[in-house]
């Protein structure tokens, strides 16, 4: 008697794509996160820059302290991000806040584009493209 075994490969589950009208819905939440993940990178980067000068002798104070809060820190970032994750968008930028919505443009892959302090989506573009070369979604074909 033959026994076979079948072997399955499971596809990723297809990335979300937002239309602009979703994106804009998602924005007060996302907006919420990302101001909190603007404001604890700032944190965190001075809370390196201090631990940095503590080791070189520059800064007196009791490094451990840093180190805890700066491990706390990175902690709720990262849960921070994990939110932004789940709800399918992608964080590209900690300091200005940029984010892409993943979206179609003529049948393929783009990318709706917002960052912290824009009322609401306005801009798209190609994935592999910065920020300087955003176009308005009036040009954005489904």
């Amino acid at each position: 008697m033959q026994t076979t075994t079948k072997t399955t490969t499971k596809t990723p589950p297809a990335r979300r794509t937002f239309c602009v009208e979703e994106a804009n819905r998602a924005l007060p939440f996302v907006n919420r996160v990302v101001t909190d993940i603007v404001d604890l990178h700032e944190q965190i980067v001075l809370c390196r820059r201090t631990m940095e000068r503590i080791e070189m002798g520059l800064h007196g104070g009791e490094q451990s302290v840093y180190e805890a809060e700066y491990r706390r820190s990175m902690g709720r970032l990262r849960d921070l991000v994990r939110e932004l994750d789940l709800v399918g968008v992608d964080l590209l930028d900690f300091e200005r806040g940029l984010i892409s919505f993943p979206t179609l443009h003529d049948g393929r892959e783009a990318a709706l584009s917002w960052h912290l302090g824009e009322e609401e989506v306005m801009f798209w573009h190609e994935p592999e493209a910065g920020l300087e070369a955003r176009e308005s979604i009036a040009t954005l074909r489904p």
